[in-house]
């Protein structure tokens, strides 16, 4: 474990739920102190995630067998996950349009049939992608050609994204975001990568002073319609921002802890958002309260969360399974 990209990780999180307290906060009431174009620097915490993705995924998976792997990384990500859809599924459903593809999206995480379209959870849009990280790493252990053609699957669906919505998910630019992740993880340490850091937090900086900053939703994302801006603006910072964090020497801490904290995190808060959303909407609170008491609730809830549901839930898949399957975790 890179001890640095833990706590990397629970940064990422964090600006991901602020974003969400902001966006939540902008329905309700209005935009906070903060101008809404630096509020959306929350976003790049999904990039983050995902170059994060590909360190990990590139530094775990070489001498594991497919089997290992994806075994693995499914009982990792999973479990919890579908636990967090339970009561995200009758949410989504009082909305419009939620069918069987909504319901195949959350299940089997593959959005793409005639249209796109997300999870009943919404911040699992980005866990569509890691199940296609996953099967990518798999085949790649199974047999290294498989690396061309993935690269010719990748850039054919890419060229032809206007055909459906399965171009346009293994197509989709954000990938390039992991791959990056694996080629930074190879190129490992250099002398002057610390430097990286402070850089890409000033090129986030500078994206939301232009304004360039992509304001979508879950089903653009997945479609990819904005995400050649994205990866431009937020995902070269994010490589940037990672790579720098990487020449950190970190050790256990509570930092660290929050950093393994942080998958909790990230699936609860927007069940506990749309929850208080409904006590918001009844007793008128300012902007900024909705933020602050947001985030502050969603650390609360998804740290019990953690302790009371994910690390026993872990521990004993850990005991039915092989400690070789077991070992991985990101």
């Amino acid at each position: 474990m890179i001890w640095s990209l833990q706590v990397l990780r629970f940064v990422a999180a964090l600006m991901v739920v602020f974003l969400h307290a902001v966006q939540s906060a902008a329905r309700i009431s209005a935009v906070g102190v903060i101008p809404y174009e630096f509020e959306l620097i929350g976003s790049a915490g999904v990039d983050i995630f995902f170059v994060i993705s590909g360190v990990i995924m590139a530094t775990v998976a070489p001498g594991r067998t497919p089997a290992e792997f994806i075994r693995a990384r499914l009982l990792r990500i999973v479990p919890i996950y579908l636990l967090c859809s339970i009561p995200a599924i009758p949410i989504a459903a009082m909305g419009p349009g939620f069918g069987w593809r909504n319901i195949l999206a959350t299940v089997f995480l593959w959005p793409a049939t005639d249209r796109m379209v997300a999870p009943a959870l919404g911040a699992a849009w980005t866990l569509c992608f890691e199940m296609l990280f996953y099967a990518a790493v798999a085949l790649l252990l199974l047999d290294r050609r498989w690396l061309y053609a993935l690269l010719a699957i990748f850039a054919g669906a890419f060229l032809l994204r206007r055909v459906g919505p399965v171009f346009q998910f293994l197509g989709n630019p954000i990938i390039v975001e992991f791959m990056a992740g694996v080629v930074i993880a190879r190129i490992g340490k250099v002398r002057w990568g610390i430097a990286m850091l402070p850089l890409g937090v000033c090129a986030l900086f500078l994206a939301a002073w232009l304004m360039v900053i992509p304001n979508g939703y879950n089903e653009l994302f997945l479609t990819g319609e904005q995400n050649i801006q994205r990866v431009a603006v937020l995902g070269i910072p994010a490589i940037l921002i990672v790579y720098g964090t990487m020449h950190i020497q970190v050790r256990r801490s509570v930092w660290t802890y929050l950093g393994g904290a942080s998958y909790s995190l990230y699936l609860v808060h927007p069940i506990l958002l749309s929850g208080l959303a409904v006590i918001w909407v009844l007793y008128p609170v300012g902007p900024n309260v909705i933020v602050t008491i947001g985030i502050v609730a969603s650390l609360v809830v998804s740290l019990r969360v953690y302790e009371r549901i994910e690390k026993p839930m872990m521990a004993r898949i850990k005991r039915a399974i092989p400690p070789a399957a077991a070992s991985v975790e990101a």
